[in-house]
């Protein structure tokens, strides 16, 4: 994969070079964001991409609704995601047209980064809940995508981990309500309660041991069962087609080292809860802060980018939660502002940096575009250094 460095951008192309080395499908720019050929695949593509993720969460939610209200919602859930999917593929290539034409030629920010941004406003036509995730997707795969541009080393990866552990966990412990935001950490400890008074220090009612292989246990399956999914979704078409030839995914041994990983970092967490509680005279206060950062130490066991860069998120959106409710701010346009910076970056990043490229959001767009983004990248490359 190719770099396309700002300098080699202006080095390289022609100042005469019109925008149809994006829309490759047509040169006329008038009906290029309304072409037959890019409206289907943007349907076909965003179709195909959303429906296996409607699938899993009506199998997950089956049984909290009749089964016509289930289909009814996957079906209009569906529409609604095909729709924002190809609206914001004609938003793309209108606004690369529309920057070319105001600017006079192609500049390297005005053919991914600013119409990427522009076309970021579509995610308003997704209902408020899938709003919210694809912002939260979007600003993990940005932080990916930076953490991969700087190239931290694994070591330093986990002492980055070990501390968004320790000060994630100490704002979970001492959070004063119910958290009203969606957020992806996978474990949310009990709220402490410094009045409280028991014969029994620990909050839990099992025994500690009970407690602790409980926890062990369960988020061992879940940590297995994630990593499963993960590298299931993409392969939904294979899947139904040839099962059996995808049967090896469940018996990665990757799925044993994450699960491993998010088994022992909760089991670890409540042995230390329990330790600090019966024997330590700390604070409670500060036992979320040290068994955090202890716990995290298990990250070494199965180092992944994302579950750090879900850390670092799920604490930023802590400490703005806090902030916005104290200062009563209303953050649904900065986050839908935020959703279009990352929209922009990402898309810029797919093209002109593919290795630094966050891999859910590369494969995410070749996916919704039925992979005519992976002909647009081959044609970048003609352009520029005569290659494919």
């Amino acid at each position: 994969m190719v770099v396309i460095s700002r300098q080699l951008f202006h080095e390289k192309l022609e100042p005469n070079v019109d925008c149809s080395i994006i829309h490759i499908w047509s040169k006329d720019c008038g009906t290029a964001f309304l072409s037959k050929y890019w409206l289907w695949n943007m349907i076909n593509g965003s179709a195909k991409f959303y429906l296996p993720v409607y699938i899993v969460k009506l199998l997950l939610t089956h049984k909290k609704k009749d089964k016509k209200t289930l289909v009814r919602n996957l079906l209009i859930s569906e529409i609604r995601s095909i729709v924002y999917g190809t609206c914001m593929g004609m938003t793309f290539i209108f606004s690369v047209c529309l920057l070319r034409k105001i600017f006079g030629r192609v500049y390297y920010h005005t053919i991914l980064l600013l119409p990427g941004m522009i076309s970021g406003t579509s995610l308003l036509l997704e209902s408020r809940q899938n709003q919210t995730l694809n912002k939260i997707i979007f600003f993990n795969s940005f932080l990916e995508s930076i953490w991969r541009k700087i190239g931290i080393d694994k070591k330093w990866e986990i002492v980055f981990f070990v501390f968004f552990s320790s000060i994630l966990m100490h704002l979970l412990t001492n959070r004063k309500e119910k958290i009203d935001f969606t957020y992806f950490w996978f474990y949310t400890p009990p709220m402490i309660d410094v009045h409280e008074k028991s014969n029994d220090p620990c909050s839990h009612e099992k025994t500690c041991l009970v407690h602790f292989c409980e926890g062990c246990s369960k988020y061992f399956l879940l940590g297995y069962a994630v990593n499963v999914i993960k590298k299931l979704l993409p392969r939904m078409g294979s899947l139904v087609k040839n099962p059996l030839k995808n049967m090896g995914i469940f018996f990665s041994e990757s799925n044993l080292y994450f699960g491993l990983f998010i088994g022992s970092y909760v089991g670890f967490y409540r042995v230390l809860i329990c330790y600090l509680t019966r024997i330590s005279n700390i604070k409670k206060t500060f036992h979320g802060l040290i068994a955090g950062l202890f716990s995290g130490l298990t990250y070494a066991i199965s180092p992944n980018l994302q579950v750090l860069v879900i850390a670092i998120t799920t604490t930023l959106q802590m400490v703005y939660s806090y902030i916005s409710k104290y200062l009563k701010i209303n953050s649904f346009w900065q986050s839908q502002l935020l959703f279009m910076i990352c929209h922009g970056y990402l898309l810029q990043e797919k093209f002109f940096s593919p290795k630094t490229c966050s891999s859910y959001y590369a494969k995410m767009i070749d996916a919704c575009t039925n992979n005519v983004y992976q002909e647009i990248y081959k044609n970048l490359i003609r352009t520029f250094l005569h290659e494919y």
